[in-house]
């Protein structure tokens, strides 16, 4: 029975003169995660973004899209109606049968526990882009609110409505629609630049990366990968599936797998085993930043909370940051695990987490690491390492896989 699709945004309203680039910048999105579903056409209107659905319309798996694109605060499945206060109270009438009808019958196909209580009550909320439009907003609410107790058994209540009935009046037509569905909110991905997301294939660095995505950066994941694995490509599997499963925020995502056996060996000779750790992390940043040059990202992603393992103490992070030369955003800084993993839950990627998984930081470190790093020692013994031609040729010699959905 619908039409349209109401498309909302609230922190871009909030970017004054920068608001157009923010606006194109979600409607370009909108229009790449939707390539694959047929829909007749969108436009902007106002403060949102209308599709003009049609009968081939998958609604289930559009409604699904929306939902994970950073920028969209909110949408609403809607019927178009003509700006005639007589047409709107048909017409939101005839809707509220329908979708009154529709979830009885749903009711009736769910368990005693899953059914929704019953609609009694409902609440008119009229907008009014349209300012010239004869009647202002409480009038609205109070006719068309009349109207529906004339022809259904329903009763107001301004308070606490079982449904809310939006009257949408724009500049051309009036909208009408009932059912909010929540979407990321945020920022549109690619309005902030790229970022390096060094993603471990733990619980914590997908979630970072889609906490940023809400934030408008774009993420080149780099993955630094432990060769004692038994397999040649054992374990890469998991770190493409949650590439991939965060393909479904940003879109289309680059994948850098570095090999890092030889830099452990390196490490292993020369760095007692209680800061390996520390300078295992460090030597990442220095092979990140390389790939930072070359694809002009302009910091990186970790999925670091304070104080959560012995790397993350508030001395060895900063020994670690030390040697970025660009800025880096941990942005599970201030957060518990399991605050984590609810995020990780609700975004899908937790059940992939949890595989196992040999992370290469913790290959060949100490029972108790350094939780406190001095990091002019650490410095000395790093003299020790010659890496920067290995770097060189990891930098030259790997090329990104190229995941999407």
């Amino acid at each position: 029975m619908y039409t349209h699709i109401i498309v909302h945004y609230d922190e871009i309203t909030l970017k004054g003169g920068n608001r157009p680039f923010f606006e194109r910048v979600l409607v370009d999105n909108i229009r790449e995660f939707l390539k694959d579903i047929k829909y007749d056409n969108f436009y902007k209107e106002g403060g949102k973004i209308i599709l003009n659905i049609n009968k081939n319309t998958d609604l289930e798996k559009i409604k699904k899209t929306l939902k994970n694109i950073p920028g969209i605060s909110n949408f609403n499945f809607a019927v178009l109606e003509e700006k005639n206060l007589e047409k709107i109270n048909k017409k939101t009438v005839e809707l509220l049968k329908n979708y009154l009808k529709t979830e009885n019958e749903k009711n009736l196909r769910q368990t005693q526990d899953d059914r929704k209580n019953e609609i009694k009550t409902f609440k008119i909320e009229a907008r009014r882009a349209d300012k010239k439009f004869a009647l202002k907003s409480p009038e609205i609410n109070a006719k068309v609110g009349e109207y529906v107790i004339e022809n259904m058994k329903l009763k107001v209540d301004v308070h606490s409505p079982d449904l809310d009935v939006i009257i949408d009046i724009g500049y051309k037509q009036c909208y009408i629609y009932f059912e909010k569905t929540i979407g990321i909110g945020g920022l549109p991905v690619g309005t902030t630049g790229n970022l390096i997301s060094l993603i471990s294939g733990g619980i914590d660095s997908p979630v970072a990366s889609f906490m940023m995505n809400k934030r408008g950066a774009k993420n080149i994941f780099v993955h630094f990968k432990n060769k004692t694995i038994a397999g040649q490509n054992d374990g890469q599997d998991k770190i493409e599936k949650l590439v991939k499963q965060l393909c479904k925020f940003q879109g289309k995502s680059k994948l850098y797998v570095i090999a890092f056996e030889k830099f452990q060996k390196k490490i292993i000779v020369n760095i007692p085993s209680k800061n390996r750790m520390i300078v295992y992390r460090r030597i990442m940043f220095k092979i990140a930043g390389e790939i930072a040059k070359k694809e002009k990202a302009k910091g990186f992603v970790t999925g670091d909370s304070l104080s959560q393992v012995a790397s993350q103490t508030i001395d060895n992070i900063s020994a670690i940051y030390n040697i970025a030369k660009l800025p880096i955003f941990p942005p599970l800084i201030g957060m518990n695990k399991q605050e984590i993993i609810n995020i990780a839950e609700k975004i899908d990627t937790y059940n992939i987490s949890i595989l196992p998984y040999q992370d290469c930081c913790s290959f060949l470190i100490a029972i108790h690491p350094e939780t406190r790093a001095n990091l002019e020692e650490i410095l000395k013994q790093e003299n020790n390492i010659k890496i920067d031609r290995m770097i060189n040729d990891v930098i030259l010699n790997n090329k990104p896989t190229i995941i999407e959905l």
